[in-house]
């Protein structure tokens, strides 16, 4: 148990360090557990106005998403943007239900490098971590092409190191039940 205590701190406190190096972000947070710990850790070593929370509406995605977004942000005193998205009006998304989450994940990366631009903040950052790197997922690629950076993936964080880590932040409410924000996915797949 100590040398996964010991672990733990290892991540938490490289997951710091590489936050700290970036100097600024503009995440894409949904307020799930993974950019709840990001946005968490981004508040610690960061100055807030180095930090703008991005969180993407459209029918496709939950209402919860939104709120428990902006109560997150609001209690950490980060900047939260909302912005409204039309993948769900590409009509490649329509007839191409695999392509679905490429196409969402491209306007929401293209989102982020608007915002970025507007509040001069350079790191994108994602909350992908490394269980979810497990699973081939296309949108990997595309997140190279846009300069995302994930900071979960470069310090080796796993999904029970972020409950762990939320736990001990005392951030555990936080946690919403397990399902993906995206409608169409729980439909796909």
């Amino acid at each position: 148990m100590l040398k996964d205590a010991d672990t733990i701190d290892r991540k938490l406190s490289l997951l710091k360090n590489i936050i700290s190096t970036y100097g600024n972000m503009v995440l894409a947070f949904s307020g799930g557990k993974d950019s709840t710990l990001i946005l968490a850790v981004g508040a610690q070593v960061l100055n807030s106005s180095k930090i703008v929370a991005v969180t993407a509406v459209s029918p496709i995605k939950r209402e919860e998403e939104r709120d428990l977004a902006k109560a997150l942000c609001s209690k950490m005193g980060i900047r939260h943007r909302i912005i409204h998205t039309n993948e769900y009006k590409n009509p490649e998304f329509i007839k191409y239900p695999k392509k679905r989450c490429l196409i969402c994940k491209e306007e929401l990366y293209r989102s982020l490098r608007e915002v970025s631009l507007a509040t001069h903040l350079s790191h994108l950052i994602e909350g992908t971590n490394c269980d979810d790197i497990k699973k081939k997922r296309p949108v990997d690629k595309l997140s190279q092409k846009y300069g995302i950076r994930r900071p979960l993936i470069e310090a080796g964080v796993i999904t029970s190191d972020v409950m762990t880590i939320l736990d001990q932040m005392g951030l555990k409410n936080y946690i919403r039940p397990h399902y993906t924000s995206c409608k169409p996915w729980e439909i796909l797949f």
